[in-house]
């Protein structure tokens, strides 16, 4: 049932829309969420659900020495290596997330209902700065934990309703302030009137048009975009027409690659295995962290896997063999006929195995990867697959100060609106994501946004 003028609405129930309505209704504040799909969670519910912190209590208990200049320095170096022009991160704001985020994993644990294992690392990141959901070590399962942990929170809050199914479509606006939202649901068109807004409705990796349109250089991205359901771009277009402005430079979030072929899911992060570009040459340090490495794969030209036979890629061989038998893959037994099988003229793809195997011999990998995920290639037969970048998210969204309230094309806060998660998250990130860093952005944007609303109701 549609409460008639709740104080304080939010668009998505996502992490950064859930956490925004429990900080929010921690001032006793009548605070409607909105989510247009069936189930709350978005994107968060989706993840592994880890957040990345320095310097908690959590850490301090198990022992772990981390402090935010390290996290800060590994920032920098992960921004560098793309967009050397871009406008973003703003290393101030950074700073000051750093800073909230701290604040954000204490107040879940302490006040919502939310636990954590032992923090840990992932993948390229072995710094023990993440904390996965209790029961979730590694992350398997833990955006459901997460989302069922702050949303058994959420139903005990009196002051708080969640309604599904309902999409908001419009924002009210009223003489430049906003004053609502306009929604539709399985009773038709309706409208609410609310004191504030905070839109946490997720980025738009599931919306091809935009993609194409304002990251042309990914657009074929988003033929393997995995998300939220609802990460549409709803949220952000719907704060644009209501005279929002949008940052600079929008990329999408890179998660790893796919060969689009069934039964090879591992490939995803797979570092021990060799890329090459269309001309037989490698392009990168295949064991770079999964967001370098999509970077990396979309920009080159017609970017190869190749696979040997192997006991390692035991698991992998049925499902090349079949691939190879429909024409969706290449196969051949010499490295030599394998590249004239892909369209190479010379020995390019031969000298680059070559020289592969040689730098796991000798421990120098010539693009600087480290030796223990440099296997050779001797096993045949060998299979070469398209891979493609697979992305989980976009940066981009609307402007907005430091407690996410809206600003237009001067600057200036539009009153009562406010933004957050994927909705607003450009500021810290050139074209690469960093581990543990959405869903705490996403938590930390929603508790600093709900808090400010609030505050400005009291």
């Amino acid at each position: 049932m549609r409460p008639e003028k709740p104080d304080i609405v939010i668009v998505g129930a996502g992490g950064a829309g859930i956490s925004a309505a429990l900080s929010a209704a921690e001032s006793g504040l009548q605070i409607l969420v909105l989510e247009k799909t069936e189930w709350p969670g978005g994107s968060t519910r989706m993840s592994g659900g880890g957040i990345a912190s320095t310097g908690t209590s959590f850490q301090k208990e198990a022992g772990i020495t981390d402090n935010k200049d390290s996290w800060l320095e590994l920032w920098k170096k992960r921004q560098a290596t793309s967009n050397p022009d871009g406008p973003y991160p703003d290393y101030a704001f950074v700073d000051q997330f750093m800073d909230q985020a701290v604040n954000t994993t204490e107040w879940l644990a302490k006040k919502q209902g939310h636990s954590y294992e032992k923090p840990a690392g992932f993948g390229q990141d072995p710094e023990q700065r993440i904390h996965f959901p209790k029961g979730t070590p590694g992350g398997m399962g833990g955006g459901k934990q997460l989302i069922a942990n702050l949303s058994a929170t959420l139903e005990k809050r009196p002051n708080i309703t969640l309604l599904t199914n309902t999409k908001v479509t419009e924002l009210l606006l009223d003489n430049g302030q906003i004053k609502g939202v306009k929604i539709v649901d399985k009773d038709g068109k309706g409208e609410i009137h609310a004191s504030k807004v905070i839109i946490s409705a997720g980025g738009f990796v599931h919306n091809t048009e935009m993609i194409a349109q304002y990251i042309p250089a990914a657009k074929t991205a988003s033929q393997f975009a995995v998300g939220g359901a609802g990460d549409e771009g709803d949220g952000i277009l719907m704060a644009q027409k209501a005279g929002a402005v949008l940052y600079e430079d929008p990329w999408v979030i890179g998660m790893g690659i796919t060969a689009a072929l069934p039964e090879t899911g591992s490939l995803l992060m797979d570092w021990d295995k060799l890329y090459v570009d269309g001309h037989g040459k490698r392009f990168l340090n295949e064991a770079s962290h999964y967001a370098v490495v999509a970077n990396a794969v979309l920009s080159a030209y017609e970017p190869w896997i190749i696979i040997d036979s192997s006991k390692s890629n035991e698991a992998l061989l049925k499902p090349l063999a079949d691939a190879a038998a429909a024409g969706r893959v290449v196969k051949a037994d010499s490295i030599a006929k394998l590249g004239q099988q892909m369209g190479l003229s010379d020995n390019s793809l031969t000298e680059t195995v070559t020289e592969y195997n040689d730098g796991a011999k000798s421990g120098h990998d010539s693009m600087g990867k480290d030796v223990k995920h440099v296997i050779p290639l001797t096993t045949a037969p060998y299979y070469a697959a398209h891979i493609y970048p697979v992305i989980m998210g976009t940066f981009g969204g609307v402007k907005t100060n430091e407690k996410y309230e809206v600003l237009d094309k001067d600057g200036k806060v539009i009153p009562n609106l406010f933004s957050t998660g994927e909705s607003a998250n450009k500021r810290l990130y050139n074209h690469v994501y960093m581990s543990g860093s959405s869903v705490q952005f996403a938590l930390t944007s929603g508790r600093v946004a709900g808090k400010a609303a609030a505050t400005q109701l009291e």
